[in-house]
């Protein structure tokens, strides 16, 4: 089972050239954007049915994986910077300088954040929401202690130690998201900087769990929902090096790498992790939500 996308080593399908740009998609009406649905999911095989609505504000096309109920919208493809830029880092800056914490905040981010690079994405499958607590119980029944009968699984997406995350991949035949591919999505494409709206001022008013309703961004993904969210590249400290397709850089079976914020803010300075660019080191054993990719057929 393969942990990187593989679509880099070969051409697009003509069926799916629209999603080879985001303005190439806009200019699909409603009705051929589902029609791309359909050929995805005929493409993927009997396990993948259509769906019949249009997600986020960009109007995307999902197709539904029957057997786990998990819902993949088709996210096209494009160029970005990834990593922070001078200008970014220049706003960041300016954001802590009223705290007196500017130096801080750019030490804070510019080790892991540099050089920043523009990457090549092709278009992939992402699954709108993390993997639930019911559907990991339902397909790795044997990794729970079976003596609590009351227990009844939820459907909240909920947190895995990395070895757990592994097993789900494999049980499921899934990738996960490469970094790269993650900070697409978070970026829109490109159309923001921020995982919600730009803050005017940094304060812990920003902690994300202060507000737990949803908040999708224009691809229909909410990227804070559950905090940190494993990604398929083994951890680097800085993008030198990097490939400059949004393939996986040197992915691992266990992963050790993540990305998102994780809320609880104790201090104003953990309000940085908003930034689309941002990024955490995750070490050890700790867990992370499980977020799904597939190539497109």
């Amino acid at each position: 089972m393969t942990l990187a996308s593989s679509a880099y080593g070969r051409p697009l399908g003509p069926l799916f050239a629209p999603l080879a740009t985001q303005g190439a998609l806009a200019a699909l009406a409603p009705s051929a954007r589902l029609a791309l649905a359909a050929a995805m999911a005929e493409g993927l095989g009997r396990a993948f049915a259509p769906g019949d609505t249009l997600v986020g504000a960009a109007g995307l096309p999902t197709v539904l994986h029957r057997p786990t109920e998990l819902r993949f919208v088709a996210i096209p493809g494009g160029t970005f910077v990834m990593g922070l830029s001078d200008t970014e880092m220049g706003e960041i800056t300016a954001l802590y300088t009223p705290l007196g914490r500017a130096d801080e905040a750019r030490d804070l981010v510019c080790w892991s954040t540099q050089p920043p690079r523009r990457v090549h994405v092709r278009p992939f499958l992402c699954a709108l929401l993390p993997v639930t607590d019911r559907l990991a119980h339902a397909r790795l029944a044997d990794m729970y202690p079976g003596d609590d009968e009351g227990y009844v699984p939820s459907d909240t997406p909920v947190p895995f130690t990395p070895r757990l995350a592994a097993e789900l991949r494999g049980v499921l035949g899934f990738r996960l998201l490469s970094e790269a591919e993650w900070e697409w999505i978070a970026r829109e494409g490109g159309a923001r900087a921020w995982l919600r709206d730009p803050p005017a001022s940094i304060s812990l008013a920003l902690d994300p769990t202060r507000d737990a309703s949803p908040h999708p961004n224009a691809f229909g993904i909410d990227l804070l929902q559950t905090g940190l969210e494993f990604v398929a590249d083994a951890w680097h400290e800085g993008y030198l090096g990097a490939p400059e397709d949004a393939i996986a850089w040197h992915p691992r079976a266990i992963p050790d790498n993540t990305r998102g914020c994780h809320g609880g803010f104790q201090d104003e300075i953990e309000a940085v992790r908003l930034h689309a660019g941002v990024r955490e080191g995750r070490h050890g054993d700790e867990p992370a939500a499980v977020r799904f990719a597939i190539d497109l057929p």
